[in-house]
């Protein structure tokens, strides 16, 4: 499945599809549980033929699934890295930059173990001096850094410096897993998107987000147990993202990142030290999301080394797509429910001449045909949502999602005529 446009593009349009999809499975669930219900009820009396003809529509039709859950691709199987000791990263009143520029100065911080770091800011507000000051390339000005007992750092450059362009995939990452099995190996790499074949490409024929998506899957199988991170999603599409949000959360170390990405932060940030364009240092305990709705209500904006606490629940507006199994298990009751009590009802008789029972079930044939039909329309035109020309075009986006919705409406209509004529038979 393709998507065009930015990344809330991508969110939009995928909660249109998954909602789509889960619309069309529970209607089709419920037109199968009042269908095998009227099946039970007539197989054997006077509606055997009707009822032998639900039972062919039922084996023909091609069922719809329920949405997936974001997370079936399982877990990475990551191994537990050595604990450090709590307090990973402790900074006093630091200062950072160059002989002849001071960047910021009054950095406090404690980052305990696993816990993630997000560091936000414009372009030249002293990011990239932090990561390289705390990684030992550059001198702190002023103050103290103090890494704490057993850290072992892991680095991620924007550059992907680190890779051997002569190896192939697997042997790369077998560089930081010189006793792991192949078999092993691969199974990590798919988690990063390299399947079959792509194991054996050679390191300098990849793209820029295959090498990102290499760089990251090393990181991370290294077993180190502080990662630095400096805009690890840049060169990533987004099943990548996906793969690397999974990946750390499933992480048991400290991670310090620098990104732009607000969708990631949200996923993997406990903490967020941002770096305001006055030259002010704000530090959060929280997410991107809530960081900046904390910013924005906040009496005092601007405040240096302001510390709130985590807000309990997520503050309104925050972004986030996710698969509410309880939810639908909620739906799929209802659905349950409805059909049970169908069941336990007492079903009337038929008053109907034998000319009037022909007809109806004429126009509940009639039905089932027009449903068939405009389910195969609803799906061709959800499937039309892939095409960049209106994926990426909002207008028609909307315009063909609302197409879709008049065609749901209408499924329903026909849903209750077809309960409705069925009951009076």
């Amino acid at each position: 499945m393709t998507y065009k446009g930015n990344y809330s593009d991508y969110l939009v349009e995928r909660e249109l599809r998954r909602e789509q999809q889960q619309r069309e499975y529970e209607n089709q669930q419920s037109l199968i549980n009042k269908t095998q219900e009227f099946i039970r009820r007539n197989l054997e009396g006077q509606k055997t033929k009707q009822a032998k003809s639900r039972r062919n529509m039922l084996q023909r039709m091609e069922r719809i699934e329920a949405v997936a859950s974001e997370k079936a691709g399982g877990t990475f199987g990551l191994k537990k890295v050595e604990r450090t000791g709590n307090n990973v990263l402790t900074l006093e009143d630091m200062s950072i930059g160059y002989p002849t520029r001071t960047l910021a100065t009054g950095l406090n911080l404690s980052l305990h173990r696993g816990e993630a770091l997000g560091i936000i800011g414009a372009n030249g507000t002293g990011k990239t001096t932090l990561l390289k000051t705390v990684l030992g390339d550059l001198p702190e000005l002023d103050g103290k850094l103090m890494w704490g007992t057993k850290a072992n750092i892991g680095y991620y450059a924007q550059n992907l410096e680190g890779l051997e362009p002569r190896n192939e995939v697997i042997q790369e990452l077998r560089r930081v897993a010189p006793l792991a099995d192949n078999g092993t190996l691969r199974g990590f790499l798919a988690k990063f998107l390299f399947f079959g074949e792509d194991v054996f490409k050679n390191v300098s024929a990849l793209s820029g987000g295959e090498k990102g998506r290499l760089a990251l899957a090393k990181l991370i199988y290294s077993e180190r147990n502080v990662l630095v991170l400096d805009e690890p999603t840049n060169h990533l599409d987004i099943p990548a993202r996906e793969a690397l949000e999974t990946a750390l959360q499933e992480y048991t170390g400290t991670v310090v990142v620098v990104s732009h990405d607000r969708y990631f932060l949200d996923e993997i940030a406990s903490q967020i030290l941002s770096f305001e364009r006055d030259g002010s240092i704000l530090q959060y305990s929280g997410n991107y999301t809530e960081f900046h709705d904390w910013k924005h209500q906040s009496e005092t904006p601007g405040l240096a080394g302001a510390i709130t606490e985590q807000a309990e629940t997520p503050p309104a507006g925050s972004v986030r797509v996710t698969d509410d199994t309880r939810g639908l298990s909620r739906a799929t009751k209802a659905i349950d429910d409805e059909a049970h009590s169908a069941k336990s009802k007492k079903q009337p008789q038929s008053n109907l001449s034998k000319n009037q029972r022909d007809r109806v079930e004429k126009r509940i044939a009639e039905i089932e045909a027009e449903i068939s039909r405009l389910e195969d329309e609803s799906k061709s035109k959800t499937t039309e949502l892939s095409n960049p020309k209106i994926a990426g075009d909002y207008t028609r986006l909307k315009s063909a999602t609302d197409e879709i919705t008049k065609i749901e409406s209408r499924i329903k209509s026909l849903y209750e005529d077809w309960e409705q004529l069925s009951a009076s038979i």
